[in-house]
C-alpha cells in the first residue's frame, strides 16, 4: 500500500488552514471555486492547488484567480497521472498550515464554512475534524438546484467512530470530504490518501474511523448546515457503475476483507450485469466475474430474478453463451 511519505514536509504554521485542492480540466469551474475560497471569511489561509495535466486552459485560469484572491497560494503542475489520490497527498505535503480543508475546483466552498469549523477546532485541541452532515448542489452553471442535500451521517451526528465506519460500510459512504477541515497531524499520523487502489475519499474515511476508533481522547463534530455546494455535472467519475465495482471490491478486501460486498454495492454489480446482458457483451460480464471470487455468486443470484428472467425474454434467450461465467474461478 503505497501512501505519502510524510504530509508535514514543511513546519506547519499555528493557525493557518491550507485549503488543499486537486483539478483536471475544470476550466469553467476553477475561477468561481478559488473565489468561493478567498471569500471565506477565516484568517490565516492559503490555497495549495494541484493540476493534473489539465488540456483545456485550466491552469492559466486558475494561475490569475489565485493571483487576485491576495492570499498566500502554491500551483503545482504537474503531466497527468489520473491519480486523484497522489494529487491530494502532493498537495497535502505542500501545504503549511496546522489544519487542512480538502476541495475539489469544481465545487464551490459557502460563506462560513471554514470558520464555523475553526470555532470548534481552535476551542479544543482534542477535536481533530469537523464536517457538515449536509451539502448543497448546483449544476454545470453554478445555479443552486438544492439548497441542502442529507448526507448518511445526517441524524447521526452525535454517533461514534465504531458506529460511522458501520455506516461507511453498509451505506459506501458518510459524509464527502469537500469543505471538511481536519487537524495536519491527524492526517499524518493516518498517513493521507492511498495511492495504490481507486477510492480516494472511501478509503480515507475508513482508514480516519479506525484511527479514531483505536483513540478514543480524539473527537470529531458535525454541523447541520452545508459546507460546500456539489456540482453535478457530466464529468463526475462516480457515474461509472464498473469503476464504482471495481472501487468497492478494492475496499472492501483492504479493510473489510472478511466481509461479503455490502447490499448496495452487490446492487451496482447487478446493474452492471444488467447492462452486459441488453447489450449481449459477454465478454465484459466476464470480465466482471472475474474480479472477485464473489462476483459468481451475486450473478447465480442474480439469474434467479424476476429482472434476468424479463431481460432473457426480451432478448429471446434463456442460455445465453455466457453460461460458463456461472462457475467458480480456477
Amino acid at each position: 500500500m503505497k501512501k505519502i511519505e510524510a504530509l508535514c514536509r514543511t513546519e506547519r504554521m499555528q493557525g493557518l488552514c491550507s485549503v488543499v485542492c486537486t483539478t483536471y480540466n475544470h476550466a469553467k469551474y476553477s475561477r468561481a471555486a478559488i473565489e468561493s475560497i478567498a471569500a471565506q471569511d477565516y484568517r490565516p489561509l492559503e490555497i495549495v492547488v494541484v493540476d493534473d495535466g489539465s488540456i483545456d486552459g485550466n491552469v492559466e485560469v486558475i494561475r490569475e484567480a489565485l493571483t487576485q484572491s491576495r492570499l498566500p497560494y502554491t500551483l503545482i503542475e504537474q503531466e497527468n497521472s489520473g491519480n486523484v489520490a497522489a494529487n491530494a497527498n502532493r498537495a497535502l505535503a505542500a501545504a503549511k498550515g496546522e489544519f487542512l480543508l480538502l476541495t475539489s475546483l469544481d465545487d464551490l466552498l459557502l460563506p462560513d464554512c471554514i470558520s464555523s469549523k475553526m470555532a470548534l477546532m481552535l476551542e479544543s485541541a482534542s477535536v481533530v475534524m469537523v464536517g457538515n452532515s449536509t451539502n448543497a448542489e448546483v449544476d454545470g452553471e453554478g445555479m443552486i438546484t438544492k439548497p441542502s442535500v442529507p448526507n448518511y451521517v445526517f441524524g447521526n451526528e452525535s454517533a461514534s467512530a465504531e458506529d460511522l465506519r458501520e455506516i461507511e460500510f453498509t451505506k459506501i459512504g458518510t459524509f464527502f470530504l469537500q469543505g471538511v477541515a481536519f487537524r495536519a497531524d491527524v492526517l499524518d499520523a493516518i498517513g493521507g490518501f492511498d495511492e495504490d487502489i481507486t477510492g480516494d475519499d472511501l478509503n480515507l474515511r475508513t482508514r480516519f474511523w479506525i484511527y479514531l476508533i483505536a483513540h478514543p481522547e480524539l473527537q470529531f463534530a458535525f454541523l447541520q448546515q452545508p459546507g460546500f455546494a456539489y456540482r453535478k455535472h457530466v464529468e463526475n467519475l462516480h457515474r461509472n457503475i464498473l469503476r464504482q465495482v471495481r472501487t468497492v471490491l478494492d475496499w472492501r478486501n483492504r479493510y473489510f476483507p472478511e466481509r461479503p460486498l455490502p447490499d448496495l454495492a452487490q446492487g451496482w454489480v447487478c446493474m452492471y450485469f444488467a447492462q452486459c446482458l441488453a447489450v449481449r457483451d459477454y465478454e465484459a460480464l466476464q470480465k466482471v466475474l472475474d474480479l472477485d471470487p464473489q462476483m459468481p455468486e451475486i450473478y447465480a443470484s442474480y439469474r434467479k430474478t424476476w429482472r434476468f428472467y424479463r431481460r432473457a425474454i426480451k432478448n429471446r434467450f434463456f442460455r445465453p453463451p455466457h453460461a460458463r461465467a456461472t462457475s467458480t474461478r480456477k
